[in-house]
C-alpha cells in the first residue's frame, strides 16, 4: 500500500520525470488499486492535476500495452472514459473494435459505460441497435455516452424514439428524451423540448439541459419570453437540483446584467423579467449569505456566485422598487406566471399586493388557492374568513389539511 500511495503521489504532482514513471507502472501493470485510487480522490484534486494525470497516461501509452487501458474499465470515472477511449480509438483495428463491442454487449454497466465512449470515436454501427437501446436506459452516463455515439452515427431512428417521448405521459421518460438531445448534440428540437418544459412537473431539470443546445443569451436575443421561462425554472433549480457550477457554465452573469439593463424602462416584457430579477437576488443572497451552499465548490463558481451577487446588490433601491412594482403584475397572467411570483412576494415581504392575493382565492384552481393561502400567511394577512372562503373552494383532501393547518 505504501508504494501505491507513493505512486499516487508521483502521479499527481509536479516532478514530470517521477510523475511520468508512475503512469508508466499504472499502464504497465494494470493497476487496478491505484486507478481505484485516483478514482476515489478525483473529487479532492485540482481540474489542472487530473489534466496533467490523463497527459502523463496518454503519454506513456504506446502500441504494446495499449490494450492495458480495457482492464480499467471494471471502475468508471467521468474523468477518464473519453481519454481512455480517444486514445483506444487511436491504436483502433477490426479485433479491438470486436473486442469493446463484446463488452458494450455483456460487461458490467461499468464496462458498457466507457465501451460505449469507443463507439463516439469509432461510430461502427455494428454497435448502433444496442447503443440505441442503451440510450434510453435508467444508467445516466451509459445512457449519455450511447445518445453520444448515436449522434456521431447520425443515427435517426433513436432520434425519431426520443421525440415520441417528448410527448410521454412519464415525467421521467421525457427527461431521458431531452437528456438524448443534448448528449446527441445536433439537430436539436427546441420547440419541442421547450414546450415539453412548461407542461412537465419536472421544469427545473428540463430547463437545466436546455443550454447545453442553445446559449442563454442566443436565446434572450431570439425568444425573450421562452428564455425568460427557461431561467425562471434554472433559477428554482440552483443549489437544490442543478449543480452551482452551471451558474458559470450558463453565463448567468451576462444574462442577468442584459436583463438588468432591459428593465431600466417599462416594456412589453417588464413583468417577467422583474420577477426573474427579483427570484435571482433571492438566491444569490441565500447562496452568498449561507456558505454550506458552495462549500465543495471549486474557487471559479464561488468566485461567479459573489460576481453575479454583487451586480445584483449594485442596482439601487429605486430599481429594485421598480422591479416590484413590474413584478406583481404576473397575478394577472397565466398560472405558471403566478405560481412563480407568489414565493418571490412571500420572500421579500411585498404587502401592496394584499388585496389582490385575497382575490386568488376565488380562483378555480386548487393549487392557486393553496398557495395565495399559503403566502397570505407569510405576510401576516391571513384571516379566518379567508380560510373559510378557500375552504370552500376546494376538494383535494391533502390540500385541505394544508389549508386548515395555515
Amino acid at each position: 500500500m505504501e508504494n501505491l500511495d507513493l505512486y499516487f503521489k508521483n502521479l499527481t504532482g509536479k516532478d514530470e520525470t517521477k510523475a511520468l514513471q508512475a503512469a508508466e507502472f499504472l499502464v504497465n501493470s494494470a493497476c487496478i488499486d491505484l486507478f481505484k485510487n485516483l478514482v476515489d480522490k478525483s473529487d479532492y484534486l485540482f481540474d489542472f492535476v487530473k489534466n496533467n494525470v490523463a497527459k502523463r497516461i496518454e503519454t506513456v501509452v504506446s502500441k504494446e500495452n495499449f490494450t492495458n487501458l480495457i482492464k480499467f474499465f471494471v471502475i468508471y470515472s467521468t474523468d477518464y472514459d473519453d481519454l481512455f477511449a480517444s486514445i483506444l480509438a487511436k491504436h483502433a483495428n477490426q479485433d479491438l473494435t470486436d473486442d469493446i463491442f463484446e463488452i458494450l454487449e455483456n460487461g458490467t454497466i461499468d464496462q458498457k459505460t466507457y465501451a460505449a465512449k469507443y463507439f463516439y470515436y469509432i461510430p461502427d454501427t455494428v454497435a448502433l441497435e444496442i447503443l440505441s437501446k442503451y440510450a434510453f436506459c435508467d444508467e445516466e452516463n451509459l445512457a449519455y455516452n450511447s445518445a453520444e455515439a448515436l449522434g456521431q452515427m447520425q443515427d435517426d431512428i433513436s432520434y425519431d424514439i426520443a421525440l415520441s417521448l417528448l410527448t410521454s405521459n412519464d415525467d421521467f421518460e421525457r427527461l431521458k428524451a431531452v437528456k438524448f438531445f443534448t448528449a446527441y448534440n445536433r439537430n436539436y428540437p427546441l420547440k419541442e423540448i421547450i414546450k415539453t418544459m412548461k407542461n412537465s412537473k419536472m421544469a427545473e431539470n428540463i430547463a437545466g439541459q436546455i443550454p447545453y443546445c442553445i446559449s442563454l443569451k442566443s436565446l434572450l436575443e431570439a425568444d425573450l419570453s421562452d428564455a425568460l421561462d427557461i431561467i425562471d425554472n434554472i433559477l428554482t433549480g440552483f443549489g437544490e437540483i442543478l449543480p452551482l457550477a452551471d451558474i458559470f457554465q450558463f453565463e448567468m452573469y451576462d444574462c442577468l446584467e442584459i436583463l438588468i439593463n432591459k428593465n431600466k424602462i417599462d416594456n412589453e416584457f417588464s413583468s417577467k423579467i422583474a420577477q426573474v430579477l427579483l427570484k435571482s437576488l433571492i438566491k444569490f443572497k441565500l447562496f452568498f449569505d449561507n456558505q454550506e451552499y458552495v462549500f465543495d465548490e471549486n474557487k471559479d463558481t464561488k468566485y461567479e456566485i459573489n460576481s453575479v451577487f454583487k451586480l445584483l446588490q449594485s442596482q439601487n433601491n429605486e430599481f429594485w422598487n421598480k422591479q416590484k412594482e413590474f413584478a406583481v403584475a404576473q397575478l394577472n397572467k397565466s398560472k405558471a406566471d403566478i405560481l412563480s411570483i407568489l414565493p418571490v412576494i412571500s420572500e421579500l415581504k411585498i404587502t401592496g399586493v394584499i388585496g389582490e392575493i385575497k382575490n386568488l382565492l376565488k380562483s378555480d384552481d386548487e393549487i392557486i388557492i393553496c398557495e395565495a393561502v399559503s403566502t397570505l400567511k407569510q405576510l401576516n394577512a391571513l384571516d379566518e374568513t379567508d380560510k373559510i372562503s378557500a375552504l370552500s373552494k376546494v376538494s383535494n383532501p391533502n390540500i385541505k389539511a394544508i389549508i386548515e393547518n395555515s
